[in-house]
C-alpha cells in the first residue's frame, strides 16, 4: 500500500508540473475575445456560432487563449480544441440554451452504456493541453431527460489528455455536471460544482475509465453523487476495458448530495489504485460518504482504495460498501464472470460524528479481500456493521459503546 501511495504522489507531482509548463507557454499566445467575433453577451442572443469561431480561430492560430468578459453569453454546444485556454472572466457566465435543438446528438459512453445522447455546454474530443478557468460560472441547462438519448451535461471531455479544470463555478439542475470521459492526466482544482433540486441523475464530477485525475480543493453541493468513479457497465463495460484508475481526491468538502465519493455502480471496466484523503463531508443535506456499489452480474474489480484523514458530519452511512446494489441494473454477466471483486480497501483516520458509522458487505461467493480499519472513531452509538470479509485488519475502532463498535458476521482475521 505505501508503494502505492507513492506512486499516486509522484503521478500527482508530474500531472501538476506538465500543466505548469503548459500554462506559461500559453501565456505568449494570441488571445480571441468572443466578442470578436459577434457575440453579444446579453443573455438573450444566441452565441454559439461566435463563441465556436474563436475556439476555431484560436486552433488556427497553434493554441492560445479564449476570453468570456463580463456578461451573460447564451449558448448551445460547442467544441474546444488542443492547446486552448478558455477564460471565463469574473462577471462572466456561459449559460446553456434551454432549445434541446442546440445540443447535437453523438454516442458517448453514459451512465456505464455507450449511447446516443445530447452533447454537453462545453464539450472537447481528441484534444489536449485544454484548460477552463478564471472566476466566472458557467451554468448548464438542466434540460432534456436521463433516459436515452439523455440531456446535456455542462463539461464533458472525450478522449482527452492534459486537461486542467480551475477556480470556475459550474452549476446545473437534475444532470451530470462534469464527464471527463476516456482522458488522461485531469487536474480539477479550486471548483465550487452546485446542482439544484429537480430530478435525478444530479452528480457533481464523474472521471470515467479515466487514468491519473487529481480533484483537489473542490466544494460540491449537488442532487446526487458529488463525485462518482466509473468505468462502464456489465458486458460492454468488461469488452471495452479501460478502467478508472490512479485518482486522488484530496481536500473537498461535500456539503450537499447523495454520496460524497462513490464507485460504481459502473465499475465493470475496473477501479484501481485511489485516494481519498483529508476531506470534509457534512450531513442533513448529505447521505453516505463513502460508497462502493456493485451486484453479481457486474463483473470487474475495485481494488486499491486509501481512504485516510476524513472528518463526517451526521451522514446516515459513512462508509458503505455493498455487493448486492439493486439498483441501475441493466443486461448482466452470467455465471461466475458476472462476480465482481473488492479487495485491498484501507480506511484510517476517520472522524465520525452523529448518525451511523456504516456497513461493509460482501459476497458470500467472493468476500472482501484485504479490509484494513485504522483509527476510525466515532461519538455516536451506532456500529460498524461487517459481513463476508476475509484478509481484515482492524485497530482502533471506537465508538460511545467502544467494546461493541463492530458488529461481524462471516469475517475473517488477517492470518
Amino acid at each position: 500500500m505505501k508503494k502505492k501511495r507513492i506512486t499516486a504522489i509522484l503521478v500527482t507531482a508530474i500531472l501538476l508540473g506538465m500543466l505548469a509548463v503548459y500554462a506559461k507557454g500559453v501565456e505568449k499566445k494570441p488571445v480571441f475575445s468572443v466578442r470578436e467575433f459577434g457575440a453579444k453577451g446579453d443573455g438573450k442572443t444566441l452565441d454559439t456560432k461566435a463563441i465556436q469561431k474563436a475556439f476555431d480561430e484560436c486552433e488556427k492560430a497553434g493554441g492560445g487563449t479564449v476570453r468570456l468578459p463580463k456578461g451573460i453569453y447564451l449558448s448551445g454546444a460547442v467544441w474546444m480544441k488542443s492547446k486552448t485556454t478558455l477564460v471565463i472572466e469574473k462577471g462572466a457566465i456561459l449559460e446553456g440554451s434551454k432549445d434541446l435543438d442546440d445540443y447535437p446528438i453523438k454516442r458517448i459512453l453514459f451512465a456505464g452504456t455507450e449511447q446516443k445522447c445530447h452533447a454537453s455546454l462545453l464539450n472537447a474530443t481528441n484534444a489536449h493541453n485544454i484548460t477552463i478557468t478564471g472566476k466566472g460560472l458557467v451554468s448548464g441547462s438542466g434540460i432534456g431527460r436521463s433516459r436515452k438519448p439523455t440531456g446535456p451535461r455542462v463539461i464533458e471531455f472525450i478522449r482527452c489528455r492534459d486537461v486542467l479544470l480551475e477556480n470556475i463555478t459550474v452549476t446545473n439542475q437534475a444532470r451530470w455536471t462534469i464527464h471527463p470521459l476516456y482522458c488522461t492526466n485531469v487536474i480539477a482544482r479550486n471548483l465550487l460544482v452546485l446542482v439544484t433540486p429537480g430530478g435525478r441523475n444530479g452528480d457533481g464530477l464523474n472521471p470515467d475509465s479515466c487514468n491519473n485525475v487529481l480533484i483537489t480543493n473542490c466544494t460540491f453541493r449537488t442532487k446526487d453523487d458529488c463525485i462518482a468513479i466509473k468505468s462502464g457497465k456489465n458486458q460492454q463495460g468488461v469488452d471495452i476495458g479501460i478502467p478508472c484508475e490512479n485518482i486522488t481526491v484530496t481536500k473537498c468538502t461535500m456539503a450537499r448530495g447523495y454520496g460524497a465519493v462513490c464507485l460504481g455502480s459502473e465499475m465493470s471496466g475496473g477501479i484501481k489504485n485511489i485516494t481519498i484523503k483529508y476531506c470534509v463531508f457534512i450531513g442533513k443535506a448529505l447521505n453516505r460518504g463513502i460508497d462502493i456499489k456493485t451486484r453479481k452480474g457486474r463483473g470487474g474489480i475495485v481494488e486499491n482504495l486509501v481512504v485516510s484523514n476524513i472528518k463526517a458530519f451526521n451522514l446516515q452511512n459513512t462508509i458503505l460498501i455493498r455487493m448486492d446494489y439493486k439498483n441501475n441494473a441493466g443486461r448482466l454477466i452470467e455465471g461466475k464472470a458476472g462476480i465482481p471483486t473488492i479487495r485491498n480497501i484501507s480506511f484510517t483516520d476517520i472522524e465520525i460524528h452523529g448518525k451511523k458509522m456504516g456497513k461493509i458487505r460482501g459476497m458470500k461467493e467472493n468476500p472482501i479481500q484485504g479490509l484494513t480499519l485504522r483509527n476510525i472513531i466515532s461519538d455516536g452509538s451506532k456500529k460498524l456493521e461487517l459481513e463476508n470479509v476475509k484478509g481484515l485488519v482492524i485497530d482502533n475502532v471506537r465508538n460511545n459503546n467502544s467494546d461493541k463498535a463492530v458488529k461481524m458476521k462471516n469475517v475473517k482475521l488477517k492470518d
